[in-house]
């Protein structure tokens, strides 16, 4: 029997992690991907306090490694099936074995919508980093205008002949800072108040992507890449809390005796790094009471 099961080990569930262990707490961390969740694979990690100029989601996450091994926590990569709750523990049952937990943070955080179209078998991507050769001297179309679309688009103007943004917006939602270095580049064109309605494949390559409003064509194939949100890790929990949209309804501390929430599975006005660790810390400590 655990003192705390994790569930997630994204920014949310190491933070917990980290407070419950410095409270001397049992505990089992879990995680089926990933460290870092989502943020391990972003190109460029910005304003978090403390990051290194340039910090990759990937160096992000190994430095999450590094403060788990250093506090002796080990993380179980195990993909969790169940969770049940007993009069006095939680039973978490996972591809692999079963535990048992007096307490349980639910940490495990969102993952990318897809676009509703028929992909017609194109590998359509979701994240640059570690994609750079294939984005070479190519005509790339980046849909979703929010900040880490915009990022991510900045950074494949980097390698790419010319980048198009597909907002269906009538603006760009990112942040002006993003917004200043996409007005900047002379790669990159933003295509607002559109989506992306079809794909011609020839091949094996996206040789046209067809919009509401104009045709993008390439005979020597385009990359596709969707940023156009996120829905909530919530299937484990349903039965626990309250789901609004994908994501949780609730607060840190749940109504079920034992249960914490933790991180962007959460409905929350701002989702940053800051505010998982935030939730994260609130969470490792109110469960270690």
């Amino acid at each position: 029997m655990k003192d705390i099961i994790i569930i997630g080990a994204g920014p949310a569930g190491v933070s917990a992690a980290l407070y419950a262990k410095a409270r001397g707490k049992d505990l089992l961390l879990l995680e089926k991907d990933r460290v870092g969740g989502l943020i391990s694979h972003v190109s460029k990690v910005s304003h978090y306090a403390s990051l290194a100029d340039n910090e990759s989601g990937e160096e992000f996450s190994q430095k999450l490694k590094d403060q788990l091994a250093f506090s002796n926590i080990d993380v179980t990569y195990e993909e969790c099936l169940s969770i049940e709750k007993k009069d006095d523990y939680f039973l978490v049952k996972t591809d692999k074995n079963t535990y048992e937990g007096k307490k349980l943070i639910y940490a495990t955080g969102s993952h990318l919508k897809d676009l509703a179209i028929d992909y017609k078998g194109f590998d359509v991507k979701h994240w640059p980093y570690g994609n750079e050769e294939s984005l070479k001297g190519k005509t790339v179309i980046v849909n979703g205008g929010s900040d880490g679309a915009s990022k991510e688009a900045l950074y494949i103007a980097k390698f790419a002949k010319e980048v198009h943004i597909v907002q269906n917006q009538d603006s760009l939602m990112c942040i002006d800072e993003f917004k200043k270095q996409i007005e900047a580049s002379d790669k990159i064109k933003v295509h607002t108040g559109t989506s992306l309605k079809d794909l011609e494949i020839k091949d094996n390559k996206c040789v046209k992507a067809i919009l509401e409003d104009c045709e993008i064509c390439d005979e020597n194939g385009i990359e596709i890449y969707v940023q156009i949100g996120q829905n909530g890790s919530t299937d484990l929990i349903k039965d626990l809390a309250n789901v609004k949209n994908t994501f949780l309804d609730e607060e840190i501390s749940s109504q079920v005796d034992g249960l914490y929430f933790a991180g962007d599975v959460r409905i929350k006005d701002v989702k940053q790094i800051a505010t998982a660790v935030a939730d994260g810390t609130l969470a490792g400590i109110r469960a270690s009471k």
